[in-house]
């Protein structure tokens, strides 16, 4: 086995094989490593005889299959062709950038991470997982393409690439992922050129793919103490090891007892014990929310399903070309105005009674309001607004739902991705689940007439809604129960009739008639798949010291008209990019999301302000 050094290389002791040897040999999930070359006899003697070298490579390869999570993205595009699991940025860069330093920029990349070398190999059987192996004819350049933009080169020039980029479909027997160089870009905050990159989701999670990227920057060492920070501290606060001040202010008093001290011991020991009746507490209520939520999801999805609309009605026909769009940078200080202004048991509350240079750190002790809250607020109105306007038949359909709109309007269901990645685990999987989250918009869309009592409210009914998400245990266990098929596929129901058996006329019938049309609702059945990362706090260089000036990642869309909405912090803001189908006539819906919500969100921040200066 290997120690860590604190960063992604193993230090490897004198006999454990030498630094050329192929990535597959130092590097995969369960920290698998080659042996070091030996007599075969006496690999047979150590090993116990040539069935127990056997059960050992079988071992080897198990643990080297990609996961169920991972498997996953390879069974759904191969059910239907209308799903395109990418996981994308974008990175504006303060100085030009040729291709030798992306070249070697992104070798170091890739020797750090090792699976973007490999390629997947064992697909498509039942009884054996797919695994990533070397890829001998890798090449760097293989990943790389430049592109100029057609003037003037700004920022819709470069969104109608980024569209078509994201939209390009992937080669399973090749490496997945692709990297373009933009020359000629250039905008008004700076830039000069900008780099896209995506991933196949099978190579890793987004926030994966995101670490990768921000390990090879001038964020390494912050992002190394940060992670390898919280995972030291999460190891003590099990064992009882932080100060008392660290589980909770209240315990501050006990903290000239925590060491150095004849009952430190037992101080240690009633902290470890908190903090497990603390987990089990919340388990349990995890357990219980959870289970609430599928109970009543379920049938209301059942019930209101046939009222919920898209933003683009796309069709099941073929697959669509890719529209992208992004926000301005909004500024985190803006979005804490919000927290500060709506979190409490009325507006301003969280704030009231303390003076203006001391609210930084105010927090309300009921009803705080996240980032999240207030980003998901916002979005949902956005996102209403843009299926408002979209025009509407005479059907008898229609007119029903419009008739019960006025009474009871729909939710606007969202699909959140959820990470259970550990604080230490730098591995290129998939280490996230997702769940439903249905959030209502505001009865009243138009902002000159949107009062502070209706963004209070209306940020309140959206943090109920998410605070279910927060206690997703049941979208944890599937996640786990979900593994299992990366080693025995068969395990999946959409592995039993793949796409390389269309040849037998039963397997090509279930697959048009049953697999492709429940595959496309499922992925279909959200309007937005929706993702939240957190960046770098600062500004951030990397490639010869070339200063990032803006940092987007982008999750996947979902199925046919449902969109892909990221949101990233960077360098003190929040971005948000947006990716669509574009269908004839309702052109511009990403571009359209974006700038509304920038209107949307001034007016948030407009009515925050107000709100913390009557405080004054």
């Amino acid at each position: 086995m290997t120690k860590q050094n604190g960063s992604l290389y193993p230090v490897a002791s004198d006999t454990e094989g030498s630094s050329d040897a192929p990535a597959s040999s130092y590097y995969d999930e369960d920290d698998v490593r080659s042996p070091v070359p030996e007599a075969g006899a006496d690999k047979l003697r150590k090993a116990g005889g040539l069935n127990a070298l056997e059960a050992r490579i079988v071992s080897t390869e198990r643990q080297q299959a990609i996961a169920g999570v991972d498997l996953l993205w390879l069974l759904l595009t191969d059910a239907t062709d209308l799903f395109n699991p990418s996981c994308s940025s974008v990175s504006t860069m303060r100085s030009r950038v040729t291709l030798q330093m992306l070249a070697e920029y992104m070798t170091k990349q890739f020797d750090k991470f090792p699976r973007y070398r490999q390629r997947l190999e064992r697909t498509g059987r039942w009884f054996q997982g797919a695994v990533f192996v070397d890829d001998p004819d890798f090449d760097i350049y293989k990943h790389i393409r430049v592109e100029r933009l057609p003037e003037p080169a700004g920022k819709r020039e470069l969104e109608e690439l980024i569209g078509k980029f994201i939209g390009e479909p992937w080669d399973i027997k090749k490496q997945l992922v692709q990297t373009i160089l933009v020359e000629n870009y250039h905008d008004e905050n700076g830039a000069v050129c900008a780099i896209l990159a995506k991933g196949h989701h099978t190579l890793s999670d987004g926030l994966g793919f995101v670490i990768s990227q921000l390990y090879v920057s001038s964020y390494r060492d912050e992002l190394v103490q940060m992670m390898d920070g919280a995972a030291t501290k999460l190891r003590k606060a099990k064992r009882g090891l932080l100060l008392p001040s660290e589980y909770s202010k209240a315990l501050k008093p006990l903290d000239p007892f925590a060491s150095n001290h004849p009952v430190a011991p037992f101080v240690h020991a009633l902290l470890g014990l908190l903090f497990w009746s603390s987990y089990v507490i919340w388990l349990l209520q995890s357990l219980f929310w959870s289970t609430y939520h599928w109970l009543t999801i379920v049938p209301f999805n059942l019930l209101v399903s046939w009222r919920i609309e898209k933003v683009v009605d796309s069709d099941f026909d073929s697959p669509k070309p890719r529209e992208y769009s992004s926000s301005r940078a909004l500024s985190i200080q803006d979005v804490k105005l919000c927290q500060q202004a709506f979190s409490g048991a009325r507006p301003g509350a969280a704030v009231a009674g303390v003076p203006r240079d001391q609210r930084t750190h105010a927090r309300s002790k009921v009803k705080h309001v996240t980032l999240n809250d207030v980003v998901c607020s916002v979005m949902v109105d956005v996102l209403a607004s843009e299926i408002a306007r979209k025009p509407s038949s005479n059907s008898i359909r229609d007119k029903l739902k419009r008739a019960m709109d006025k009474v009871s309007p729909p939710p606007v269901p969202f699909f959140v991705p959820m990470s259970l990645r550990a604080p230490d685990n730098w591995s290129m999987r998939n280490l996230s689940t997702g769940a439903s989250v249905l959030l209502y918009p505001s009865r009243n869309l138009r902002l000159q007439d949107t009062s502070v009592r209706d963004i209070y409210e209306h940020i309140h009914a959206c943090r109920y809604q998410l605070g279910f998400f927060k206690y997703g245990l049941w979208p944890k266990l599937l996640f786990h129960a979900l593994q299992i098929t990366g080693r025995f596929p068969i395990l999946s129901p959409l592995s039993w009739f793949p796409k390389s058996k269309e040849n037998w006329l039963v397997v090509r019938l279930v697959r048009k008639w049953v697999v492709k049309p429940l595959t496309d609702s499922g992925i279909s059945s959200y309007t937005a798949v929706l993702t939240n990362l957190p960046g770098p706090h600062k500004t951030i260089s990397a490639m010869d010291n070339v200063e990032v000036e803006q940092l987007i990642a982008l999750p996947p869309q979902g199925g046919p008209g449902s969109l892909g909405i990221g949101v990233i912090s960077y360098a003190g803001n929040i971005s948000i990019a947006v990716s669509s189908d574009t269908m004839p006539g309702q052109e511009g819906v990403a571009r359209r999301v974006c700038e509304a919500f920038e209107a949307r969100f001034d007016m948030y921040v407009e009515r925050a302000r107000e709100v913390l200066e009557h405080q004054d």
